[in-house]
């Protein structure tokens, strides 16, 4: 294959780079301003784990079916048009950290097509970008679970709903209250909602960055002792 040929071949993937890139962060941009905005003009919505004695039927073929093969729920979906002012900031928040994810990535992928086309080093942005890029999808991964929690435990408390008390509801009845259970928030319970697979995605992601970086000033060394 000719040197032109592969010159071609490179400036056409840059260019495509280019243009996907372009159009993730141009639809990131856009789509956050729906996104955001929809948690403070829509119904306030979150998910909370419900205590109760009731155990629901649901029938199966038109029968009831017996135990041990009845249908039981461990949660609640609330919805509510009240201000919640913290609870839908929260929840806008998380939703921004993972927006910010997309905008880094299509961002730098934007940066190194650019900075290549023209001929120019790019391995310092290459490794600082990574780097970034990995901190976010860490810190998304492990922060944004905790506000939707949080935001949950707050609305419900606002709304006024009967809150699990574990030293009092000690015995739960079919005919007896339901309550809401707060979220746990010992280290177990906190690590537990954390996204494992999102989050060791963003730790491979900004080893690499530091693997670049350190293998770029090792071939600098190497380069200077020739």
């Amino acid at each position: 294959m000719s040197r032109t040929a592969v010159r071609a071949g490179r400036s056409t993937a840059l260019i495509a780079a280019l243009v996907v890139g372009a159009a993730l962060l141009a639809a990131a941009i856009i789509g956050a301003i729906p996104t955001v905005s929809g948690y403070f003009l829509d119904y306030w919505n979150g998910r909370a784990d419900l205590m109760t004695g009731h155990v629901p039927q649901i029938p199966v073929h038109g029968e009831v079916p017996a135990e041990p093969d009845d249908a039981n729920y461990s949660g609640v979906l609330i919805s509510s048009t009240e201000a919640l002012t913290g609870p839908r900031m929260l929840q806008a928040i998380a939703a921004v950290l993972g927006i910010l994810v997309v905008i880094t990535g299509s961002l730098l992928a934007v940066l190194l097509a650019v900075r290549m086309l023209r001929g120019h080093s790019f391995t310092r942005l290459f490794s600082w970008g990574l780097g970034a890029l990995g901190a976010l999808v860490m810190i998304a991964a492990a922060v944004a679970p905790q506000l939707n929690a949080l935001a949950v435990d707050i609305a419900v408390q606002e709304l006024g709903y009967r809150i699990y008390d574990p030293a009092v509801d000690v015995t739960m009845t079919a005919d007896g209250v339901e309550s809401v259970i707060l979220s746990l928030w010992d280290l177990e319970w906190i690590l537990d909602r954390v996204d494992l697979t999102g989050f060791l995605l963003g730790v491979i992601i900004a080893l690499l960055g530091l693997l670049v970086a350190d293998g770029t000033r090792l071939q600098r060394d190497t380069e200077g002792l020739v």
